[in-house]
This record gives C-alpha cells, sequence and structure tokens, in this order.
C-alpha cells in the first residue's frame, strides 16, 4: 500500500507522505502485550465485527481474520507526517496499537480474511458522512483524506466498537458504539461488549497503560 501527496489547509502548513509503517498490533500472531506508556504518546484501541449479509453468496460473521488500517497525522517538528498503520485484530476483533507518536488518527479500512476469499472495505474520508465501499482485494485504498472521525480523550484514542454489515447489492452499514448490550444488527448472532477499556484492563492486567485506561471509564458504567 502506498499513500499520494496531499495538501491540507489551515493549519498544516506541510503534509509529507510517508511509506506503510508495519504496526505490531495487539492481535494475532503479531500480538505484543500492553507495557509502559511512553511520555509524549499515544495509545490506539478498538474493536471491528463485520457481518457478510450476502455479499459474495455468503452468510457470515467475523472477529477473526481483521487487518486493520489506521490513517493518521503525525506531528513531526511542527510539519504533519501521514503515516499508515496496519496490523491484525486479535480473535475478538479487538486491536490496539501503543506508544504512537502525537497526532490525529481515524480508521481507513479494513481487510477480510474469509473462507470465500479476502475482501476489503474503505472510506474515501473526503467529508463528514462520508459512505464506506466493498471491494476485492485487489482494490488496496490509498491512505488519502481529510476528514477524521476520532478525537482522542487523554493520551488514548478510543475508536470504540465498529460494526460493517454488508449487503448483497454491496452497500455497507456501519455503526460505532461505546458498548453493546445483547444487540444483533443485520444477523442473528447477538453481540454483548462492555467499554473497550475494560477488554484491555482485563487482558493486560499489569499493563502501565491500566490507570490511564481506567480513568477513562463512566463513573455510572
Amino acid at each position: 500500500m502506498s499513500g499520494r501527496n496531499k495538501v491540507l489547509g489551515g493549519a498544516l502548513a506541510a503534509l509529507l507522505i510517508a511509506s506503510t509503517l508495519l504496526a505490531v498490533g495487539c492481535g494475532g500472531g503479531l500480538s505484543t502485550r500492553l507495557t509502559t506508556p511512553q511520555e509524549g504518546k499515544m495509545l490506539l484501541i478498538g474493536s471491528v465485527i463485520v457481518e457478510n449479509v450476502g455479499y459474495r453468496q455468503r452468510r457470515e460473521s467475523y472477529t477473526v481474520g481483521i487487518e486493520v488500517s489506521i490513517m493518521g497525522d503525525e506531528d513531526v517538528a511542527g510539519e504533519m507526517k501521514r503515516v499508515q498503520l496496519t496490523f491484525w485484530a486479535d480473535d475478538q476483533g479487538y486491536f490496539c496499537v501503543e506508544n504512537v507518536a502525537y497526532g490525529r488518527y481515524t480508521l481507513k479500512g479494513i481487510r477480510i480474511n474469509s473462507p470465500g476469499g479476502d475482501w476489503t472495505i474503505w472510506n474515501e474520508l473526503r467529508m463528514p458522512n462520508e459512505r464506506w465501499v466493498v471491494g476485492s482485494i485487489e482494490q488496496r485504498y490509498p491512505f488519502t483524506g481529510d476528514y477524521f472521525y476520532f478525537s482522542p480523550n487523554s493520551n488514548v484514542y478510543n475508536f470504540q466498537h465498529n460494526i460493517f454489515s454488508v449487503v448483497l447489492g454491496g452497500d455497507v452499514y456501519y455503526q460505532n458504539r461505546p458498548r453493546i448490550r445483547g444487540e444483533s444488527f443485520q444477523l442473528n448472532d447477538t453481540y454483548t461488549r462492555g467499554f473497550v477499556e475494560e477488554y484491555f484492563i482485563e487482558k493486560y492486567p499489569d499493563s502501565g497503560w491500566r490507570p490511564i485506561l481506567e480513568k477513562l471509564l463512566p463513573a455510572n458504567r
């Protein structure tokens, strides 16, 4: 995957497109533990659920075999550098990347590794409410766009739970939830998921990120 030069207006005086950065996330065979927060660095967390509701004549849901791509603009000595973070979610669909540079980040796309063949979902990120689109694995999306959906809380970017449902004609229905309480979407599967922070607190109880994540949880959850 590669980016292309893109000039941003306003406060962004310069935007440098970096080569692809393969990030080691908290999933699959690339798993690393959440360890110690570094000064001036950030943590990215979230989860992905994908439902296939007839696309390619299949009906199935996925939390396993999801490759996540995040687009970022990192502040490097007053200049913005476009970076591409690509990594595998774990077998529950959760992902995390620790100690990334300060900046802004957003979910750009995902790749699904399924028995019926790999395929992708991505967003052009040109404006608010831009539609997500689906395509074959050959349609590798460029890391371009001006709109960022998410904002950090403290030094943590919580992308929350991202639910993608792809229907027969290829339309993508997208939802984002802080938590999921016994809900079904387009298929019969029922999901219950707490706050993403809770998942990583439980998974990495000895991590230095734990007290930071605990402070972000709602008091009356």
